[in-house]
């Protein structure tokens, strides 16, 4: 079973405040309202200090009890479910603004994302939905779409693993129409930044899916000068950073790690590559 499917059975207690808390208060009152078409899976917010799961007022105050709902309460995600929840907000939320980076969202730009829920994350219907709403409710946030970046950067903390991967999945979308735009370049790059990615890791990232000289240097985060001994340094610890069940404990919720088992595909083979042309 993927997040969501989870998410429906244990509800959300995490408080969120800042740019993504407007987010996310706008799509748990979507959510609450619309009731998956009639469907009703209930998802609401679960209030910390009565108990419920309530749709929060407009305010983000709980309507049984009146507390604040979407004020954090600590720096920090606590639980994995609350730092998976971070991460799917946060995601949703940049491609929402990276489809908006060259000015207007088309349709097309829609089509495509929500292609890459399906054919990349495998979700259902009704959890592309759930995604959809998120995405909406960015796209027409007026906030600055690097707030969303550095509230996430400072909530989850210097975690190379999952900073990584949230800029791996940028791409990953940005590539999903089979183009890579100047405008996503150039948003992609500034995420990386205030995540604190070096220029290096950023074109590590970027070498799996543009192509550049050396592609299986580039990969591995070396240059075609580096020592045998580096090369298998590099590679034991990319091997070691992108291990499905550490991401899974970074906070990178369960539908992503298919696609991180993908990127040790191509780790693995430039590593292999490597090794066979400097027979070692």
């Amino acid at each position: 079973m993927g997040f969501w499917g989870k998410a429906f059975g244990i509800g959300f207690g995490f408080m969120l405040g800042g740019p993504l808390g407007a987010v996310l208060g706008g799509f748990l009152g979507h959510m609450y309202d619309e009731e998956m078409g009639g469907k009703g899976t209930g998802l609401g917010l679960h209030c910390p200090y009565c108990g419920n799961h309530v749709k929060p007022l407009s305010d983000g105050h709980c309507p049984v009890c009146g507390s604040d709902l979407l004020k954090t309460t600590s720096s920090h995600p606590q639980s994995e479910q609350d730092r998976q929840f971070l991460f799917y907000v946060t995601l949703t939320s940049l491609a929402a603004k990276m489809a908006k980076a060259d000015g207007v969202v088309s349709e097309q730009e829609i089509r495509v994302f929500d292609q890459f829920l399906r054919d990349e994350l495998k979700l259902s219907a009704e959890e592309r939905k759930i995604v959809a709403q998120i995405f909406n409710e960015a796209k027409k946030s007026p906030e600055d779409p690097m707030s969303f970046a550095r509230q996430f950067r400072q909530m989850i903390g210097y975690q190379p693993e999952v900073l990584q991967t949230m800029v791996h999945l940028l791409f990953r979308i940005a590539m999903a129409d089979g183009q890579y735009h100047p405008a996503e370049e150039k948003f992609i790059r500034q995420v990386a930044q205030i995540f604190g990615l070096s220029d290096g890791e950023f074109e590590q990232i970027r070498a799996l899916f543009v192509k550049v000289n050396y592609k299986a240097y580039r990969v591995l985060g070396l240059t075609p000068e580096a020592s045998v001994e580096e090369i298998k340094t590099a590679y034991k610890k990319l091997v070691n950073q992108y291990h499905p069940d550490r991401l899974m404990a970074k906070g990178i919720p369960e539908d992503f790690i298919q696609l991180a088992n993908e990127k040790m595909i191509e780790i693995n083979n430039a590593y292999e590559q490597i090794r066979k042309e400097r027979s070692f």
